[in-house]
């Protein structure tokens, strides 16, 4: 999470304030950001094992109705609430000047992070880690699953911080703890973080509302 949060930072920084050099530039760097940050999730993979146990038929469903919700709050929510001004904004980058195979290659990259790899190191982190730490710090003793309402919101709040969409990202926080203490599987949290990420995506690139990204 910190490898990950920490390129996104300088991602940002190498893009901003050179329009011109950012169109060909940006893809690249996020790139470079999503290999990095692939080969420490892989490095990393023993901690897979908190995916487990695997959703159900009837909660895998209720996962993907969770992260199309989410979508819609999203957008629906979209500058209707103020920015705060300590967090970071998004590059919002536009990819349609870029030649058609840089492009295609750009956003085949762009949705592996968006749909594989954030989700996975976001739930990971958040609902799994960091859930159960502020239940107990030594959190391997706190089963999977296990959600307080203090462990929801703070976990919310911070999850909100870490996003431009603060708003949103606090009521999608407080989603994905009621749909983990619901299935008892952060599985079904990452399944549902996944198809918000991909509708939302889809959204992108029909609507052209490249700000969310």
């Amino acid at each position: 999470m910190l490898v990950f949060l920490a390129l996104t930072y300088m991602e940002g920084g190498l893009v901003r304030g050179d329009s011109g050099g950012a169109v060909f530039r940006y893809p690249l760097v996020y790139a470079v950001k999503i290999a990095l940050v692939a080969a420490v999730v892989w490095g990393s993979r023993s901690a897979w094992k908190d995916l487990r146990p695997w959703p159900g038929a009837r909660d895998s469903m209720l996962a993907v109705v969770v992260g199309l919700a989410v979508t819609v709050l999203w957008v629906g929510l979209d500058r209707h609430y103020p920015l705060l001004p300590f967090v970071a904004r998004r590059v919002g980058y536009d990819p349609t000047a870029l030649p058609a195979p840089e492009r295609a290659f750009f956003l085949a990259v762009r949705f592996l992070g968006l749909v594989a790899i954030v989700p996975l190191v976001e739930e990971l982190f958040w609902r799994s880690f960091v859930m159960r730490w502020i239940v107990h710090q030594d959190f391997w003793k706190v089963p999977l699953g296990t959600v307080t309402p203090l462990a929801a919101f703070i976990t919310s709040v911070l999850f909100s911080l870490e996003h431009p969409e603060w708003l949103p990202a606090l009521l999608t926080g407080l989603a994905w703890a009621w749909l983990l203490r619901r299935t008892r599987s952060v599985f079904a949290c990452y399944l549902s973080h996944a198809v918000a990420n991909l509708a939302l995506g889809i959204y992108v690139l029909v609507s052209g509302a490249w700000r969310f990204w």
